[in-house]
């Protein structure tokens, strides 16, 4: 299944991943004209309430296209029914997506996580080894991910930045579940940003009411994270929502960051152009 809009293109493809997912699941595959050779991948969601995509059948999402340019996805859960929604904007050459997490059960849902894991394994142009062409607003100042100290991290390869303000003291927090690190600088802006080795291509990935961007750069699988906060709560029979938006611009760092500010509103994070579910 497939959809396209301007010079972009998304296929819902099921695969493994090597020793992330080695039984496979669904990925979104997306390519762009005239960048051959850069195939880039989007797990929407990776995890929405107690559905995630690397156990059991549930892994392998049965993608639609309900219209030109449109694609959705759902499910139903004990405790919820969850929707994915994307929209191709070929236009304003993005993609904008959405997951909406509906309480079906007679209590309240609280903290409900979501997360969205946009990759860059497939596509070479992108990958940045230690960091250099990976750039993110730290501590107020746009920079790349290697002039910050990754080596403190419990796997240098994995990173995590918290919003500005989401903590009180200043420090290095591990995360020993999967060794990776929350490292002391702040992330100021929701865009983390990719550029290609000659800075004439990027891509980037912002959410709305972002809580942390994050970096997985090892051998395997490369991501790009920008996510919300857990959902504090979701009352029976409401929706929870989050949304977000991934650019792709024929310049370098600078000219994704200005298309950002072209097509985001400033106030509320990433916001569809029409009505957010494809209908």
């Amino acid at each position: 299944m497939r959809c396209s809009s301007g010079r972009l293109e998304v296929r819902a493809e099921n695969r493994a991943y090597d020793l992330h997912r080695p039984d496979g699941c669904t990925v979104l595959a997306i390519t762009r004209s005239g960048w051959p050779g850069n195939e880039f991948g989007l797990w929407l969601p990776e995890v929405a309430a107690s559905w995630n995509n690397w156990e059991g059948e549930q892994r392998f999402q049965k993608w639609q296209s309900p219209s030109p340019g449109k694609m959705e996805w759902s499910c139903g859960l004990a405790e919820a029914d969850v929707f994915c929604g994307i929209e191709v904007d070929g236009d304003r050459d993005c993609l904008w997506y959405s997951i909406e997490i509906t309480d079906t059960s007679e209590v309240t849902l609280r903290n409900t996580p979501t997360q969205t894991c946009f990759h860059l394994v497939n596509a070479p142009e992108f990958i940045s080894i230690r960091g250099e062409r990976y750039w993110a607003c730290l501590d107020g100042a746009w920079r790349t991910t290697d002039t910050v100290p990754r080596h403190e991290s419990l796997d240098p390869r994995r990173v995590t930045f918290l919003r500005r303000g989401a903590r009180s003291e200043r420090t290095i927090l591990h995360r020993y579940e999967l060794p990776n690190s929350i490292l002391a600088e702040t992330a100021c802006h929701p865009l983390f940003i990719a550029e290609s080795f000659d800075g004439r291509k990027s891509v980037g990935i912002a959410c709305g009411n972002m809580y942390e961007i994050a970096n997985n750069n090892d051998y395997i699988l490369r991501c790009l994270h920008s996510e919300p906060p857990p959902i504090p709560e979701i009352l029976p029979s409401e929706t929870g929502r989050v949304e977000g938006v991934i650019l792709f611009c024929a310049g370098d760092h600078e000219a994704l960051l200005r298309q950002y500010q072209q097509v985001v509103p400033p106030v509320g994070g990433a916001t569809p152009p029409a009505d957010g579910r494809s209908r």
